[in-house]
């Protein structure tokens, strides 16, 4: 799905939090939002949810203005968990769009097969660690096989060993559904592994955009080398792009 953001202006308490200008992103490839806490990440992904509205200015699907709400998959910085079984929480996601139990129940096993989780199938979702929820807030999310996938910090809560699961199964429901995916993340090596492109957001401004590489190694942006730098020093050899 094609996404145009055109003179976006969100405030709150009479602050403006995000502004802007234009933002074109294309169908099928994979972004990362970068930036410190309160440069808009969040923000953003909401408006291009529409779970907030922005004060000015307009989001375009498509060319469309009108928000398609049932190719749209949002994961939430702290996602809800229902009160049931792990495999009952991905087969409510999948009710609106499987309209067969057993075909839904399938394709959530296999779901949690993917993150080796089958063994909670039948668990309490309220007793999982916050790690272990998160994993199902993902599956939830990507098992819709949406054209437009919006993930906030989609690993925060998540170990190590985990994460590499984690961004695989996303690239993978990524590949396959030839979906365009948004990620904000503090991990700008996260980024190098899930993004085709990096964004990069300071003080509610966009600084800086373009392919990972150019970005992550060759930041153009006082602001870009900023928030980069503690990383930069930090990798002796720093991780290939995906691309």
């Amino acid at each position: 799905m094609k996404l145009e953001l055109a003179n976006i202006e969100k405030v709150y308490q009479g602050r403006v939090v995000l502004r802007i200008e234009n933002l074109r992103l294309e169908s099928g490839k994979a972004y990362a939002v970068l930036g410190p806490n309160g440069s808009g990440k969040t923000t953003l992904l909401r408006l291009i949810s529409a779970i907030e509205k922005a004060d000015r200015g307009m989001i375009s699907y498509d060319g469309q203005p009108g928000l398609p709400y049932g190719d749209i998959a949002y994961l939430p910085q702290q996602p809800y968990i229902f009160d049931t079984t792990v495999l009952e929480n991905l087969t409510l996601a999948l009710g609106t769009v499987l309209s067969g139990a057993k075909t839904a129940r399938e394709r959530a096993q296999h779901a949690l097969e993917s993150f080796q989780m089958q063994q909670f199938s039948q668990a309490r979702a309220l007793s999982l660690s916050g790690g272990e929820a998160q994993k199902i807030a993902i599956l939830r999310t990507l098992i819709l096989n949406r054209k437009l996938v919006l993930l906030d910090e989609p690993t925060a809560a998540v170990d190590i060993p985990s994460m590499k699961l984690v961004e695989n199964y996303i690239s993978q429901v990524i590949n396959r559904n030839k979906a365009t995916l948004i990620f904000s993340t503090h991990n700008p090596s996260q980024a190098a592994r899930l993004a085709d492109e990096i964004i990069i957001l300071w003080e509610g401004r966009l600084v800086e955009k373009g392919p990972c590489d150019q970005v992550l190694y060759h930041p153009a942006q006082p602001e870009t080398k900023a928030f980069l730098e503690y990383w930069v020093h930090a990798h002796v050899r720093p991780p290939e792009c995906r691309t």
